[in-house]
């Protein structure tokens, strides 16, 4: 519970997770073997709060080896991540697809740094101060979408399909949906979650999601929920992946997690 008059300073508005991704991002992409490029990446952490938190982290991982690997580890699932997430969105495009919608974009880039068809229309649903802040970073940097960006600002507490039709989403057209970082979620969340999108997708919608646990005892697996209502799903283990890109796992002993994610890919057949 928040003490009193307390006021949520940028990094605790954005959320640790979606500022970590970002500078994840940053950081592979100035790699010479990067598996992505986001050259906007950066420019989004560089808010001094958003850095601050980057670094400290940084320092953390430089004090524990065991935290140094997990962290490398992590470093190269978001990499392996953003680019299965980006290539879904070149099929998407290539099968005709034209209404992308991305849940929980936080700092999302790809409606700016991704080639998109010129009546591509890129949906990003969050916290209305988060795409604020995200389109002041990026117009500060000159940057301007490929498509046509509609950010759909909604609070935790708001239906966000209400908002995305309010921002004229057409349930008619075939959808790509991402959801990336929100997987598992609490069983009843995470059902309601893809029901919605289910009703929303019309036949030949696409959906990409990655669970962080993949199947597991305790979770429900979307996969499962998936082909149980009619969409023909493909598991990748994200440590395949991670190896056909030439960034296998190694597994040294001291890490702090063994990564057992999974990416689903989905198509609406009917």
């Amino acid at each position: 519970m928040r003490p009193p008059g307390h006021h949520p300073g940028l990094a605790e508005r954005i959320g640790a997770p979606a500022v970590l991704a970002a500078a994840a991002r940053a950081s592979e992409s100035a790699r010479p073997d990067a598996l992505i490029s986001d050259p906007l990446a950066a420019a989004l952490v560089s808010a001094p709060e958003l850095a601050r938190l980057a670094d400290a982290t940084a320092e953390l991982n430089g004090q524990v080896p065991a935290l140094a690997a997990a962290h490398r580890q992590l470093t190269d699932y978001l990499a392996a991540r953003t680019h299965r997430f980006d290539a879904f969105c070149a099929d998407a495009a290539a099968a005709g697809i034209r209404q992308i919608v991305i849940l929980a974009s936080r700092l999302d880039t790809r409606a700016f740094r991704l080639s998109w068809p010129d009546d591509t229309i890129v949906f990003e649903i969050d916290r209305p101060n988060t795409l604020l802040y995200k389109a002041a970073a990026l117009a500060g940097q000159a940057a301007r979408p490929r498509a046509r960006w509609r950010p759909v600002g909604v609070e935790p507490v708001a239906t966000w399909p209400r908002a995305l039709w309010n921002a004229r989403f057409n349930h008619n057209e075939p959808t790509a949906w991402l959801v990336e970082g929100l997987v598992p979620m609490p069983a009843a969340e995470q059902d309601a979650l893809i029901t919605e999108i289910d009703m929303l997708s019309a036949a030949g919608s696409l959906l990409i999601l990655d669970d962080s646990v993949g199947p597991h005892s305790g979770y429900n697996d979307p996969a499962d929920w998936l082909t149980s209502r009619g969409w023909g799903v493909e598991t990748v283990w994200s440590r395949d992946y991670l190896a056909e890109l030439n960034r296998p796992v190694v597994n040294t002993g001291d890490e702090l997690f063994e990564l057992s994610a999974t990416f689903v890919t989905a198509e609406k057949i009917a």
